[in-house]
């Protein structure tokens, strides 16, 4: 074939080469990986080749060629043969008869266990005798034929398998919303872990039943090679666990995923809190705050009042967090590398109709961080990240070091800082024309007080919750729990509860919902773009 020509074919051909090696990947950047082989060796051929009768079939048998090539360099190391290397016969006509039957047994194959894919191997395509593949293998004979027979009937049942009502490799999720309650450690939280959708997959086929290896890839339709390294690593920091020690171990999920598709209207529900707040409670609190000369020990930039006022939102809203007290320890989990959190993920699938534009009410929060001397706590930060503070950089952006470089700043001035710590807190909106922009909180401390929990005990004291809003606050946890069971297995309800469904009226969720309507009723005003960048955010200090 010239030249011409087969530049041609390629540009016709690259699209369904990339689609070939997605379908068999299900990971893009591996896609992109085989996709460049396949079109390697076959744009080789072409200009090798002379006229191609049947390109389509030409084309499809040196894609399954590189395939196969490409997951032996993956499986090098594993301690079976590839039945993917097994040379099936291909027929270019891809309407006969016994083609979808070779696939679905291609399939099936694919999805046994390392030993019994090493077995079926041997006997039916190396043609070796029960006698020899036991002397090979260091195994009895009887149980290579008890691997014989257990294999035929899994691929038998696997061919005639109906499809279920959660079928994966048919409708494969994808998570949302990933985050963590707790302390990430050093290889980062559920987004890090998660960044790819086998794994989120994976995670999500064992995570309403216990299933062994060979079930999940069955689930997923991927064959167990390319699923054991990602399930060893999400055993290993403990987003899975392995439930026994045995040969064909289950493995259950341990991480709170939230299916939306299975909840109730719960933005209805915190809608109805927000208001509440709103009309029961803030106008209240503001009408306090404004009468107090010291406003309660909150301060800014130029005693901005309507600027604070933003800010008590979020202090309120962290006055209400111990309602109920929740044995957190319980439910976080302890990573390898340090991390002690419980991970959190909602879930959608590509059949879902994905909202359009930004969800108004997503929120980072709370996030807290503390400065210290030795064992002395310099300062104590809380922050939300939501619509109504210009940063969206979430926890990752949200610096101990940054609130370091604050207090040195406070306490010595700007030659303190290096020019690198200067520049980003100017940046962040912490510091505008060398003044601190934050709301600061001076905290007064009885003995053996810590700066933790602060403006939560500073606002209990001054606003004792009235018996109206407690059980209000009660019976906005029992419809919200009611609403979102059925989103949960069994064996994560009591997290599902404790996480998710206790003191909803703290939720940080409720700030952005909670601002928009005292915006609109007037109680708030817009903030400056340049409060946009340090609101909602408070530091606590140790009042003088």
């Amino acid at each position: 074939m010239d030249k011409q020509t087969a530049d041609k074919k390629i540009y016709e051909y690259r699209d369904k080469i990339f689609g070939f090696a997605m379908e068999k990947t299900r990971n893009v950047d591996q896609a992109d990986e085989l996709a460049s082989d396949i079109i390697c060796e076959v744009y080789r051929s072409f200009l090798r080749g002379g006229d191609i009768i049947n390109v389509d079939g030409y084309v499809y048998r040196i894609a399954r060629n590189v395939w196969s090539k490409y997951v032996r360099r993956l499986t090098e190391n594993r301690s079976f043969e590839d039945i993917d290397n097994v040379i099936i016969p291909y027929y270019d006509d891809r309407d006969d008869d016994n083609s979808e039957e070779l696939e679905a047994l291609r399939r099936e194959i694919s999805y046994l266990s390392d030993r019994q894919r090493q077995i079926v191997y041997m006997h039916y395509y190396r043609e070796l005798s029960v006698i020899e593949i036991a002397k090979r293998l260091n195994i009895s004979a009887g149980t290579v034929k008890w691997h014989l027979s257990d294999a035929r009937t899994k691929l038998k049942e696997g061919i005639t398998m109906t499809m279920n009502e959660q079928n994966l490799s048919l409708n494969p999720v994808k998570f949302t919303n990933m985050g963590h309650s707790g302390m990430p450690g050093t290889s980062g939280d559920t987004m890090s872990m998660f960044d790819t959708r086998l794994k989120q997959n994976i995670a999500y086929a064992c995570y309403w039943q216990p299933k062994t290896l060979e079930e999940i890839a069955r689930e997923l339709g991927v064959p167990q090679v390319y699923i054991a390294d990602s399930l060893e690593k999400l055993v290993d920091y403990a987003y899975i666990d392995k439930l026994d020690n045995s040969k064909n171990p289950k493995y259950r999920t341990n991480m709170l995923i939230t299916d939306p598709r299975k909840c109730g209207n719960t933005k209805a529900l915190l809608n109805k809190a927000a208001d509440y707040l709103c009309e029961n409670y803030f106008p209240e609190v503001f009408r306090k705050f404004e009468s107090d000369p010291g406003h309660w020990g909150f301060a800014c930039a130029d005693g901005d009042l309507n600027f604070l006022k933003h800010n008590l939102v979020l202090a309120c809203m962290t006055g209400f967090e111990d309602i109920e007290t929740v044995d957190w320890d319980k439910f976080s989990v302890k990573r390898p590398d340090g991390g002690d959190f419980m991970a959190l993920a909602s879930v959608t699938d590509d059949t879902e109709q994905q909202p359009q534009g930004e969800y108004p009410y997503w929120v980072c929060g709370y996030m807290n961080r503390r400065t210290t001397n030795g064992d002395d706590i310099l300062s104590y930060a809380i922050s939300v990240d939501c619509r109504y503070a210009d940063r969206n950089g979430g926890w990752r952006d949200n610096l101990t070091s940054d609130w370091n470089s604050l207090v040195k700043f406070m306490n010595d001035g700007k030659n303190a800082l290096t020019p690198d710590e200067y520049k980003r807190l100017c940046d962040k909106g912490y510091i505008y024309e060398d003044k601190v922009q934050l709301t600061i909180f001076s905290a007064r401390l009885d003995d053996y007080e810590q700066l933790s929990g602060s403006i939560m005990r500073f606002l209990q004291k001054k606003l004792p919750m009235s018996e109206d809003l407690r059980a209000f606050a009660h019976k906005l946890d029992s419809d919200y729990f009611e609403l979102v069971k059925n989103a949960y297995p069994e064996h994560m309800l009591p997290a599902a509860r404790a996480m998710e469904c206790v003191n909803q009226i703290s939720s940080s969720e409720l700030v952005p919902r909670c601002v928009e309507k005292l915006l609109e009723k007037g109680e708030l005003k817009p903030l400056t773009d340049i409060q946009r960048k340090s609101a909602y955010s408070i530091l606590c200090l140790r009042s003088k």
